[in-house]
Parts: structure tokens; C-alpha cells; sequence
């Protein structure tokens, strides 16, 4: 397996090179300094399997950059290494083709659950991200989908979907979706399926984060007692 991480803060890069070297010690580890270094490192000979970008880094010029590395080497999945946690920010890298967005000041479990996902070919984005993209995204009610374009994909949903998608973006699992809308766990599996393939989704947070750009109501936040 091969890995690059691209950073232009030497202390960090070296630490997070050991971090990442600890978490999966069958890995062969690259590094480079900037943007332009990094593209120098990807055209080689070696086939990665993931690299790491951080956003702020020389010669990435913000989102252009990302776009840069995603287009020209669409089989290698891109992970954005970032101090910043702009929900918007993570939206637009999302929305760029990256396969996950991890904040500088997650945990040691956090990476690897990160990682684990990526090369599994799944994404990852921060919880805290889907949460605010999703109340500040959209607006009103449930009953406003049905003014949504009679195309969009969520207007394709039963409401038996919507619900179900509904208690997916709260993060419930099937099990827990089953109980509370009174269904079998094996129905519950089919709606997702569904929904998924509706929504041409690979997983839950992706499912959320096209819902959120499709228009999906935002919650409304309860009021403290």
C-alpha cells in the first residue's frame, strides 16, 4: 500500500507521516513539501492508493488545486488534511470528487476509522459537517419537497423512503430506524438500498450530504427549556 502526504509544515507532515506509519504498518509512506512536489510524486512509477492533501499548502490555490489532483488522477482518492472546519468549506471539497475531509484536530481513531473508510471505497466527513450542512441547507417542512423540480431525485422517494432518510441523517441504525418507524430490520434494509440507488449514494454520509444539496429540509433546532 502507498500513501502520500503532501504538507508544507515540515514538524507536522513528519509527525503525522509517523502517526500514519504507527496506524498502518504495512503502508509505504511518501512525503512531499507543496502542491507542485507532490504532483511530481504521483507522476512516478509507484500506484498510490490514497493521498493526502493539505488545503493551505503552496501551489494548491485553494479548491482549483483539489480539482487539479481529483480530475488528472481520478483513481487515486484524495483525503484534505485541514486546520479549518467551514462546513461550506468541506462541502465544496465533497463536492469536488475528494473521498474525505479530515479536520488537523482529529484523534488517532478518528484517522483510522477515516482511512479504513477511503481505501474501502466508502467517503468520510465529519459528523459536525453533515449536521450544520443539513440545518443551514434547504428550508421549511417536509412538505416542501413537493415543490421541489418534479427530476430531483427526492421527489422519486415514498414517504416511507423520506422517513427513513429522515432517521439516516440523524445517524440512527437500522435497527434503530426499525423500532421507531415500526418495521422489520429487513424492510428498513431494503428502503436504504433504495434510497441509496435513488439518491446514486454509496453510503450514509454521502446519501446525507446529496440530500442536503437536493433541497432536504433543514431541522429546525429545538429550544432550550
Amino acid at each position: 500500500m502507498h500513501l502520500l502526504i503532501a504538507d508544507d509544515h515540515r514538524l507536522f507532515r513528519s509527525g503525522f507521516k509517523l502517526l500514519v506509519g504507527q496506524l498502518f504498518p504495512v503502508a509505504e509512506l511518501f512525503d512531499a513539501g507543496d502542491a507542485n512536489e507532490a504532483w511530481d510524486v504521483l507522476n512516478t512509477d509507484e500506484e498510490f492508493d490514497l493521498v493526502f492533501l493539505d488545503l493551505a499548502m503552496p501551489g494548491m490555490n485553494g479548491t482549483a488545486g483539489v480539482r487539479r489532483f481529483v480530475e488528472r488522477r481520478p483513481a487515486v482518492p484524495v483525503v484534505i488534511l485541514s486546520a479549518h472546519t467551514a462546513p461550506e468549506e468541506i462541502a465544496e471539497c465533497m463536492g469536488l470528487g475528494v473521498r474525505g475531509y479530515i479536520p488537523k484536530s482529529s484523534s488517532e481513531s478518528v484517522l483510522r476509522n477515516a482511512v479504513d473508510l477511503v481505501l474501502a471505497g466508502e467517503i468520510y466527513v465529519p459528523r459536525h459537517a453533515i449536521d450544520q450542512i443539513l440545518s443551514e441547507g434547504g428550508g421549511g417542512t417536509a412538505g416542501d419537497l413537493e415543490n421541489l423540480p418534479e427530476d430531483n431525485p427526492l421527489r422519486q422517494l415514498t414517504p416511507r423512503q423520506r422517513s427513513t432518510l429522515a432517521l439516516m441523517i440523524e445517524g440512527l441504525s437500522n435497527k434503530e430506524i426499525a423500532r421507531s418507524l415500526g418495521l422489520l430490520e429487513s424492510t428498513v434494509k431494503a428502503h436504504v438500498k433504495v434510497i441509496l440507488r435513488k439518491l446514486s449514494a454509496h453510503n450514509r454520509t454521502q446519501a446525507a450530504l446529496i440530500a442536503a444539496d437536493l433541497g432536504w429540509p433543514r431541522r429546525i433546532p429545538t429550544r432550550p427549556s
